[in-house]
């Protein structure tokens, strides 16, 4: 039986073939989740790896921050989100919670900023932040200087003046008073804005107040050791011997305050001041001035009269230039004498006075004792008439009264001399109580009564018959000279030639005269007389013609006579 045979069954028919089984192939359909669930798989891995830290800011308030949308920035690259804003269980702030990335975590130290950024305006910086009108508000923060790592931290509420990382020094100030200075206020060196304040701690005002001031590369090489900061905030109106001066170093300095600085004149700079270096900031540039002057000496000066314009402040003067300033000046009341008086605190600085011819060192307070000796006295005299303002004047008087330098309780007493204006007053006061003395009365009606008699006078007949006759006799005197005028012309015009042959009569004499003396010789008596005789007549004929030209001019001075003035 072969093979196909075997395969047929009984009945003849062929059995049923018996196939394997197949294989379920997976639909397409199943690649969408698949490669979904890839992609995400990939950006949680991505999400993971990049993942920063989640910090928390301590804000005041939550105004304009959104959760999932504020965008926390640094140098206008994305660092992270603010994930969650919460009110913090004291209610005093609030919590922002934010999401870092990865590349943020180097970042987050102790002494990282953060501040909002919204639309602001400020004298200082102007208007800031309009971006983000469109953009909506977001969080900048500033890395500052490496330190320890932080996921803490506390928001400002404006923002930094100057980023941590920008080239320059900051320098303390040390001062009393701080005006309108504040942060962000400007600081300038000769003109130029070279730096700005970072802020100010007055924690301890009783020791003064301290302000952080930061001054730009390369400007931050002119703060030396000697230099001097003075507040340069708002306008600054004196007088002085040019008149008046305003000054102003920007309206900048004027409406957000200022600092100015510079190397006080004639003193050297010395070396480059350290960071955070401490200096003390004068009330202006005046007082900047006034510190190089180190030696100040002390004294005392009491005046009985008014000191009226006299204050702490003021100038003491010496020949009109100033050496010290006033101190104080107070009220005291003398038992002994009844009377009150003045004490006014001095201060002198024998460094503003130059010395000449000196072999060794000088001692100030011996020199003024015996300028007192020789005269020294202190007066008050007004500086400026229009203000009121008076000073001290130290001058040498020599009718002064001997006296000495006084020694008192705490200081030196200066002697003075009584005010000039006061000795001016008592003077004019004199002479008004001598005027009013005077029979003032009697003198105006005596006055009176000359006028009167002088007006009747010339009211009278008398007068008028003078007047009429003194007018017709210079009408007669002014017709005489006219007719002189007249009949002496011809005359005098006749004598003219005449004179002209008397001297070239004159002439020939001479000439004569030079025969004769070749005949009777030089020293003869007949030559002397003759020679006598000869002058006499040229002086003669000169005189006539003198006065021929003089009668020709002025025929009138034969009645009126030779007129004072004319030749």
């Amino acid at each position: 039986m072969t093979d196909s045979d075997a395969s047929k069954t009984g009945n003849g028919m062929s059995a049923p073939e018996i196939l394997p089984p197949r294989r379920r192939r997976l639909s397409a359909i199943w690649l969408i989740p698949i490669v979904a669930a890839g992609i995400a798989l990939y950006l949680g891995w991505v999400t993971l790896s990049e993942k920063g830290p989640e910090i928390t800011i301590a804000m005041r308030t939550a105004e304009g921050l959104e959760p999932g949308k504020t965008q926390i920035r640094y140098k206008a690259i994305v660092f992270g989100t603010v994930k969650s804003v919460a009110l913090a269980p004291d209610g005093s702030h609030v919590i922002v919670t934010a999401d870092m990335t990865k590349q943020a975590e180097p970042l987050m130290r102790e002494n990282t900023l953060f501040w909002v950024v919204r639309p602001r305006l400020s004298a200082s910086s102007g208007i800031s932040g309009l971006s983000t009108i469109i953009s909506g508000v977001y969080i900048e923060f500033d890395p500052g200087k490496p330190g320890t790592e932080a996921h803490h931290f506390g928001g400002l509420e404006v923002p930094p003046v100057i980023p941590t990382d920008a080239p320059g020094t900051e320098y303390s100030l040390k001062t009393t008073q701080i005006g309108s200075i504040g942060p962000g206020s400007p600081i300038f060196h000769r003109g130029l804005e070279v730096g700005q304040v970072l802020g100010y701690d007055s924690s301890n005002v009783a020791n003064g107040i301290t302000i952080r001031a930061f001054v730009r590369d390369p400007y931050d090489k002119e703060v030396r050791a000697s230099t001097n900061f003075w507040n340069a905030s708002g306008v600054s109106l004196t007088t002085g011997p040019q008149g008046f001066r305003l000054q102003l170093d920007s309206i900048q300095a004027l409406l957000a305050g200022g600092i100015a600085f510079d190397a006080p004149a004639g003193v050297q700079a010395g070396e480059r001041a350290a960071p955070k270096s401490t200096f003390t900031l004068y009330r202006d540039k005046d007082a900047a001035d006034e510190a190089k002057y180190t030696v100040r000496l002390r004294y005392l000066v009491y005046f009985d009269s008014s000191v009226g314009g006299l204050g702490a402040g003021s100038n003491v003067e010496w020949h009109g230039l100033k050496i010290g300033q006033v101190v104080d000046v107070n009220l005291q009341y003398d038992v002994a004498k009844n009377a009150p008086r003045a004490p006014v605190l001095i201060e002198i600085e024998p460094q503003r006075i130059q010395v000449v011819g000196a072999t060794g060192a000088i001692d100030p307070q011996a020199v003024l004792k015996a300028l007192v000796a020789k005269g020294l006295r202190a007066e008050i005299k007004t500086s400026n008439y229009l203000t009121g303002q008076s000073v001290v004047s130290l001058d040498i008087d020599p009718k002064a009264a001997p006296a000495e330098l006084g020694t008192g309780d705490a200081y030196p007493i200066i002697p003075t001399n009584p005010n000039q204006f006061d000795s001016a007053l008592r003077s004019v006061n004199d002479i008004l109580d001598r005027i009013s003395k005077l029979p003032l009365d009697k003198l105006v009606l005596q006055a009176n009564d000359t006028m009167k008699s002088f007006q009747d006078l010339a009211a009278g007949p008398e007068i008028k018959e003078s007047l009429t006759s003194l007018a017709a006799a210079l009408t007669s005197a002014r017709e005489l000279i006219n007719q002189a005028k007249t009949d002496l012309g011809p005359a005098l015009q006749k004598l003219q030639p005449t004179l002209d042959t008397a001297q070239q009569s004159m002439k020939r004499i001479n000439t004569t005269l030079g025969s004769f003396d070749q005949g009777y010789g030089a020293s003869s008596s007949f030559k002397r007389d003759l020679t006598r005789l000869m002058s006499q007549v040229d002086d003669a004929v000169r005189s006539i013609r003198v006065l021929t030209d003089y009668m020709q001019q002025h025929p009138e001075s034969l009645i009126r006579g030779k007129t004072r003035g004319s030749n």
